[in-house]
């Protein structure tokens, strides 16, 4: 962690840690999947920290921001943004409204606790 403190530009002791560990695999055999557009959406309803570090979304609306790959290419050029490969702001590497399937190491799928992923199980 400490390396990442060092680095990061929006490090935050509380969140960073918690979510290192949780991906490290240490807090009960719990997986979790870390929603960007959901959380942005919830904590940043108005897209000011999304614009603050991704400046070629200044222009894009409220609606959009949080997803401003579902812009129609006549909204990006009212935006003055190109939404895509090769362009401004790149698209979704993963279909952010995807479930994830994992498969655990001995062949089952991964879960939380009432479903066979955690302890005594």
């Amino acid at each position: 962690g400490d390396y990442f403190e060092e680095l990061l530009l929006d490090y935050d002791v509380h969140s960073n840690w918690g979510n290192w560990c949780s991906g490290a695999g240490m807090t009960g055999g719990r997986l979790n999947r870390f929603n960007i557009v959901k959380q942005s959406k919830d904590y940043d309803f108005a897209g000011e920290y999304v614009r603050l570090w991704c400046p070629e979304l200044a222009n894009v609306p409220d609606k959009y921001v949080h997803e401003p790959w579902n812009m129609s290419e006549g909204m990006m050029e009212e935006c003055g943004v190109k939404i895509g490969p090769g362009r401004d702001y790149p698209s979704p590497i993963v279909d952010p409204g995807a479930t994830p399937r994992v498969m655990m190491t001995d062949g089952s799928r991964g879960g939380g606790r009432g479903r066979g992923g955690g302890r005594g199980n």
